[in-house]
């Protein structure tokens, strides 16, 4: 049901450029509840293939990607299922796993990258304040003479 749900969201987002998503829900499939969380779930859907994106920051207002118009054009979403190659047997298709521990590892690299740009610049500072201190003692160092 959510794959009808979201054919009918990337067309009518074809046809209207944007589409107010709960207006059309509530137009086509009646006022429920259960209406509403299926037109945010298909819309949810369509973005996360990147055939649509939001452009409010509600949320609620679609429109079609370059490859939403193009799969418009050529069937709409259930002709990209029918194209769509199996995730699992490319090199992108990662386990939620492997997924989680790439993101942890890509955070203790950030944190890791901050702390040593912080110990540069204070070394840096350091080494400015030494020698602001030198020159103004009347200090100058032996390769300067």
């Amino acid at each position: 049901m959510a794959e009808m749900r979201a054919h009918e969201l990337l067309l009518a987002a074809f046809a209207g450029k944007e589409l107010p998503l709960f207006d059309l829900a509530v137009e086509r499939w009646g006022p429920g509840d259960e209406a509403l969380a299926e037109a945010k779930a298909a819309a949810d859907l369509l973005v996360s293939l990147r055939l649509a994106r939001f452009t409010d920051e509600g949320r609620t207002v679609l429109s079609p990607t370059n490859a939403g118009r193009y799969w418009a054009l050529h069937g709409g979403f259930l002709a990209f299922l029918k194209e769509e190659p199996d995730r699992g047997s490319g090199g992108r298709g990662r386990s939620p796993e492997a997924e989680a521990l790439r993101a942890s590892y890509m955070a203790l690299r950030l944190k890791t990258f901050w702390w040593s740009f912080g110990m540069s610049a204070a070394g840096f500072a350091i080494a400015v304040v030494s020698l602001v201190v030198a020159l103004c003692s009347g200090e100058v160092p032996h390769r300067w003479r």
